[in-house]
């Protein structure tokens, strides 16, 4: 339900923004999914973010590292902070704590968990994305116990001051990460309560993995894109506590959606639109971000 308020009159000034789910091409498989290229490389997804007033863009590619990525956007672009990551999926040999370890001595300061290559995903799109040969990749064995690969992992993350975002895994990989490591590091929800992607998880659901402590990202695509679970994130927002919530873009992987930095702000001004408190909305696009990142 609408407010009645309208930001096309006085839109919020989000200076400082960081935005921690910027997808930036090219990328073949991703490409080859979408059916469409990237809409941003780094550069330009970088040069956009400093025209909108933003502080910082965590770049995500599901087939490598972005710290190279990320080294020559700051290069490119110093007045926003471009930050690297990796996505434990197949190209970088999935659960790979190598790979991890390489990605965070070069800067990165998100770790995905598998989102293309989890089991979480359909077998067939695994597949489609990585060949007949391979399987989706799980973070649990049959017991629900972390296997020693993630354990490995976590650690390295703890070495390095990173982030552990829970990637497309399921529901009860999603608990279990929680329970094992969110009293101890940072865990951010990738995209909470997306519609066709990851484990669908349910309001009430989010509001049990930020009681455990984790962090939740809602993403502009989960609630601006097709099919929409707008609603139910509006829903869950006035649940939550704002110091537990980031609110992200998940934008630059196709031209059928807004660029990121454009994104992200129609996206919390929509928001404000429903409802949602401007000094929160602050916080959980600029301050909350940066507290997971060591930027304070």
């Amino acid at each position: 339900m609408m407010t009645g308020r309208h930001s096309g009159t006085a839109a919020i000034a989000l200076d400082g923004a960081i935005d921690m789910h910027c997808h930036f091409g090219p990328e073949p498989l991703v490409e080859m999914a979408a059916k469409s290229p990237h809409s941003v490389d780094p550069i330009e997804a970088a040069r956009e973010a400093a025209d909108h007033g933003m502080r910082a863009i965590v770049l995500k590619a599901h087939e490598f590292p972005s710290t190279v990525a990320a080294h020559l956007a700051n290069v490119a672009v110093p007045e926003v902070q471009s930050i690297g990551g990796i996505c434990l999926d197949h190209p970088v040999g999935g659960l790979n704590p190598h790979a991890v370890e390489c990605a965070l001595r070069a800067g990165a300061k998100v770790v995905w968990l598998p989102t293309l290559s989890s089991e979480q995903d359909a077998p067939t799109k695994v597949k489609a994305f990585f060949g007949e040969k391979e399987e989706g990749i799980r973070v649990i064995d049959a017991d629900g116990a972390i296997v020693p690969e993630v354990r490995t992992i976590l650690d390295l993350i703890t070495e390095y001051d990173a982030v552990l975002a829970t990637g497309h895994v399921s529901t009860a990989e999603h608990f279990a990460v929680a329970k094992e490591y969110a009293s101890k590091g940072r865990v951010l929800v990738t995209h909470a309560m997306h519609a066709t992607t990851g484990p669908r998880l349910t309001e009430q659901e989010v509001i049990e993995l930020a009681d455990l402590g984790a962090s939740i990202e809602f993403a502009a695509h989960t609630c601006m894109g097709e099919p929409s679970t707008f609603a139910n994130v509006v829903s869950a927002l006035k649940r939550l506590d704002p110091a537990k919530v980031v609110l992200a873009t998940d934008y630059g992987w196709t031209t059928k959606i807004p660029h990121p930095a454009a994104g992200l702000h129609s996206y919390v001004n929509a928001l404000w639109d429903e409802g949602i408190d401007e000094a929160d909305l602050k916080v959980m696009t600029c301050d909350n971000p940066a507290l997971l990142l060591g930027m304070h």
